[in-house]
């Protein structure tokens, strides 16, 4: 069943794609005639079966889906007449998204991993399609939110160490490699992977509050929750495409912090 015909969605899934759009997908049969698979070395490799019925399980879920997250150029979704597999150090992938706020692609691995390569350097991004989503449905819901972004540096490969007690509840559903969220009904907190390669990993700290004046307590609730980093400055806020003083609010109009 394609995802936009699922009347099982989570509420802010389907809240998330009611802005969606459907394009054409390539059915199984153009699948199994196109299915190719190249090697590390370019030269064409063995194509293995469950390959195929993983690029038809997925053109047959996403294939043609787009809807837009933070620019207009929205998260396109699909083969594009394209059945080719490519090896990784995380095994076999195809390319399988196009991520428009970031305009680069993102391959889907066998298993429903996503991969994305920046600077030649490989990473799993999200557990699966269904993570993926989850993650931007819960952004979608509290972008509007006053704001706050800060950056947080580990040694590469590493995650910012939580003391989750001092934070609202984990968002399991949206949580993935590059992604975790806590969140309540007047609070949310965005630990995002910005940077991976060079010397260190560079991770947004996104702190949400529904109400201004709860912005600096979350602040502060996450300077003490997230350790195991480098708190850095960071004076571009990736949420409303604009830069900004660090440590500097982004406030809805009408909004005032205490």
């Amino acid at each position: 069943m394609h995802i936009l015909d699922d009347p099982r969605l989570s509420p802010r899934v389907a809240a998330l794609l009611a802005r969606a759009r459907r394009g054409p997908s390539m059915p199984a049969v153009r699948i199994r005639e196109l299915a190719r698979a190249e090697a590390s070395d370019k030269s064409e490799a063995l194509v293995p079966h469950e390959a195929i019925e993983a690029m038809i399980r997925f053109e047959e879920r996403y294939g043609g889906l787009w809807y837009p997250l933070i620019t207009s150029n929205g998260m396109e979704h699909g083969l594009n007449g394209e059945a080719t597999i490519y090896p990784s150090i995380d095994g076999w992938g195809f390319r399988g998204i196009l991520d428009g706020d970031q305009t680069w692609p993102v391959d889907v691995l066998l298993d429903g991993r996503t991969v994305m390569t920046l600077a030649g350097q490989p990473r799993i991004i999200n557990s699966s399609i269904v993570q993926r989503l989850e993650a931007h449905a819960q952004l979608a819901q509290v972008r509007g939110w006053p704001h706050v972004t800060l950056g947080v540096a580990t040694e590469p490969g590493q995650e910012p160490v939580v003391a989750e007690a001092r934070l609202p509840a984990r968002d399991v559903e949206a949580t993935g490699p590059a992604d975790k969220w806590w969140s309540s009904n007047e609070t949310a907190i965005h630990l995002k992977l910005h940077k991976w390669w060079g010397d260190e990993d560079i991770w947004a700290a996104r702190c949400f509050a529904r109400k201004a004046e709860d912005l600096p307590a979350t602040v502060a609730s996450v300077q003490h929750a997230v350790t195991g980093g480098v708190w850095m400055d960071e004076e571009w806020c990736g949420l409303c495409t604009h830069f900004r003083k660090p440590a500097q609010p982004c406030l809805p109009r009408g909004s005032r912090t205490a």
